[in-house]
């Protein structure tokens, strides 16, 4: 597997004529997966027969960085209830390669969802909320479109001159028309089904009260009040959101972890997790807490004055019994990581991460790069498992700082199903 992923890594650098700064935490998976690689792109470049990394973006001024980096260092990211579109779709409908199942009265509809589609393109990164009032606007358009149409229609049938080259304009986007339409109809139906689980999970609720777990704010309701609540949510909600407290929490005396098993094993939870959770998080500081600033123009879950918008009237039915949160923007730990390696920023997080370059030929111990200027182009690898909560908000960091190109991979990209089900098997094989 770890040959697997430096081998594909290497190839993504190579096909980008790039040989990379690589910047990794040290004594875990990322470690061995960043030193096999670095040994691939030296012996490529060795080679005399190879023409990988000989161009010239070797003596290139601005180098491209590659962070390596284990799942271990953010493991709430994976299972927390996100609140973003494409996100949600992942989490709740199985989105797999850009194709995603709902069910549909009864009937397993399959939507791609891809680069060519210019609405997906724009909204999939947004909050929910955002999103749906998105579609409703695109929704009015094709009415409008739709009755322009009919207009035409009765203009030709009567007496009245008609604008024959409105008309021919209005033929010709027909076709485009009717493929807007179809799109709109697919973004309905699946914003629809998200409205309905999340209705019928309270995802809204679970969402706000990790974001605030996380950001360490005040909590109206306690995380046992909320996993002891038959009405509130799966086994699997209730789990996610205890380990995303558990992680959070710097000190869960026994007692109290004991309950909060226990009850976790009345609401019908595999709690074989928490037993590889426990060990983790007594070997490893797991970086799991972000600091509690959020950019003061996208709202603050600390302030319940702003965690609430009205939705727009042309989206009420859909948004029906759903909270719209306000999201705002939080550095996850590894946007923090991203930052801070590329701009070259003193940090307790990342001052121990190992520097190697594939381009020193000898290599001796400690032996560390030149970095003296930061680093526009960044790749980020995930050694077991990446989400597209990191994927996102790697992305908005990226919109904010001009001039900077992230590019993000992992091993798989994960849902938190999936990584439960891991976590879970962990626990077992330590029991």
């Amino acid at each position: 597997v770890v040959s697997t992923q430096s081998t594909g890594s290497s190839g993504i650098n190579a096909e980008y004529g790039e040989l990379p700064v690589i910047r990794c935490p040290k004594g875990n998976a990322a470690e061995i997966v960043a030193e096999k690689l670095e040994k691939k792109m030296r012996d490529a470049r060795r080679d005399p027969k190879s023409e990988l990394f000989k161009d010239q973006a070797i003596t290139s001024f601005q180098r491209p960085l590659l962070v390596i980096l284990d799942r271990n260092i953010d493991i709430c990211s994976t299972l927390h209830h996100t609140w973003t579109y494409q996100a949600l779709i992942h989490d709740l409908f199985n989105l797999y390669l850009n194709r995603c199942q709902i069910d549909i009265d009864g009937k397993t509809k399959n939507y791609d969802l891809g680069a060519e589609d210019p609405f997906w393109n724009k909204n999939k990164g947004k909050p929910f909320p955002e999103v749906a009032d998105a579609v409703h606007v695109e929704l009015e358009d094709c009415r409008a479109a739709e009755q322009e149409i009919k207009r035409l229609k009765d203009v030709m049938g009567g007496d009245a001159l008609a604008d024959n080259d409105h008309i021919a304009s209005t033929v010709s986007s027909l076709p485009e028309l009717m493929e807007k339409k179809k799109r709109v109809d697919m973004h309905i139906n699946i914003a629809t089904s998200l409205s309905d689980s999340i209705r019928a999970r309270n995802l809204d609720k679970f969402f706000e009260v990790e974001e605030k777990i996380m950001t360490k704010a005040t909590l109206e309701e306690s995380v046992l009040e909320i996993i002891k609540n038959p009405d509130v949510g799966t086994p699997d909600d209730k789990l996610r959101l205890f380990i995303i407290y558990f992680l959070s929490t710097s000190d869960l005396p026994d007692a109290e972890l004991q309950v909060y098993k226990d009850t976790l094993q009345e609401m019908g939870c595999d709690i074989s997790c928490i037993q590889y959770l426990s060990k983790l998080k007594q070997i490893t500081s797991l970086n799991t807490v972000a600091p509690a600033t959020l950019n003061s123009s996208s709202g603050s879950y600390s302030s319940m004055s702003n965690m609430f918008k009205y939705v727009k009237a042309s989206s009420k039915l859909m948004m029906d019994g759903v909270k719209n949160l306000v999201v705002g923007h939080r550095k996850l730990p590894i946007t923090r990581t991203v930052d801070c390696l590329s701009e070259l920023k003193q940090s307790p997080d990342t001052d121990d991460f190992l520097a190697l370059d594939p381009k020193i030929y000898r290599k001796t111990e400690n032996m560390l790069p030149a970095m003296k200027n930061t680093f526009n182009d960044i790749y980020v690898f995930v050694v077991g498992g990446g989400n597209y909560v990191e994927y996102q908000n790697l992305m908005t960091y990226a919109e904010q700082h001009p001039g900077k190109r992230i590019f993000y991979g992992s091993s798989e990209i994960m849902d938190s199903t999936n990584f439960l089900d891991q976590l879970c098997k962990l626990g077992q094989a330590q029991m």
